[in-house]
């Protein structure tokens, strides 16, 4: 399981050096420098011997295998970095966990892709219900304001999320309601939606979700794909906790149509006496 420690390592080591030129650079500039002044001034070099003709080989060879050198390195973490997030996807969570334990012990240049990288970690801290290690990640991002503005937002949406997790009720609320009252795309207003509807069933609101059900309800249809099958979920335990059990059954049905009921509860378990009560979908092979 990742712990607050962990994470925090993995934040400092992927972080990326604050020197302008890196050592292969240094190496590259040098003897690219060499070699023009050869080839400015052959006066440099003997003009007796091998070495008038040897060493500017000499010197094309070590560019070329620094090049390689380079382009093999970035393959290789470009597609551990592929590895990790398919296994994200795939919710191979102890695969994820060991890529992403890799990928994030050395620095990560580009900060959009040390930000996903971060957010994937997040995700597994989250699948081990370790929310104070993904709170961590979520803060550092903020910090840093390295990311880009739409990782930012879902950094948000996940912070509030943490907070509510770990009893940071207060400050959750505040930040919930700043992201409500932003204009939004529709796909970024379906996230805050759901975080929204988060709230409303953890604290009891049943009343406030199930006020306005059917917008949200289009709005996960429309941007959130199978993980609309949360919210429908969420919605279910709205229209339970307001004794509507024909709407709540209706909910629960859609949303195991798109997640499995283990994997329902597994993230919100919130939703255990819901399954518990209404029947799920049975899906056909």
């Amino acid at each position: 399981m990742l712990t607050v420690d962990g994470v925090e390592g993995l934040i400092v080591s992927s972080r990326p050096s604050g020197r302008l030129l890196q050592g292969s650079t240094i190496a590259l500039l040098g003897l690219s420098i060499l070699l023009g002044a050869i080839i400015a001034d052959p006066d440099l070099i003997p003009h007796h011997g091998p070495l008038p003709w040897l060493l500017p080989q000499i010197v094309l060879v070590f560019l070329i295998i620094l090049i390689v050198r380079n382009s093999k390195k970035q393959r290789n973490r470009s597609q551990l970095m592929t590895d990790a997030f398919e296994a994200v996807q795939l919710q191979q969570w102890e695969r994820a966990r060991a890529l992403f334990n890799q990928l994030l012990r050395s620095p990560i240049r580009y900060p959009t892709a040390r930000a996903e990288s971060l957010l994937g970690l997040a995700a597994v801290a989250e699948s081990d219900h370790a929310y104070e290690a993904s709170q961590r990640i979520y803060e550092c991002l903020l910090q840093e304001k390295t990311a880009d503005p739409i990782q930012l937002h879902t950094v948000r949406v996940a912070m509030a999320a943490a907070m509510l997790r770990t009893g940071q009720t207060a400050d959750a609320v505040a930040l919930i309601d700043r992201l409500s009252r932003m204009k939004l795309p529709g796909p970024l207003r379906a996230q805050v939606e759901l975080l929204q509807l988060f709230r409303e069933v953890t604290m009891g609101h049943g009343a406030d979700a199930i006020e306005c059900a059917e917008e949200r309800r289009e709005l996960f249809r429309q941007f959130l794909s199978t993980r609309a099958g949360y919210g429908y979920g969420l919605l279910a335990a709205a229209f339970d906790r307001a004794n509507s059990p024909a709407q709540a059954q209706r909910c629960w049905h859609d949303a195991t149509l798109l997640v499995p009921p283990t994997d329902l509860v597994k993230r919100f378990k919130e939703l255990d006496p819901i399954r518990q009560r209404y029947v799920a979908a049975e899906i056909r092979l």
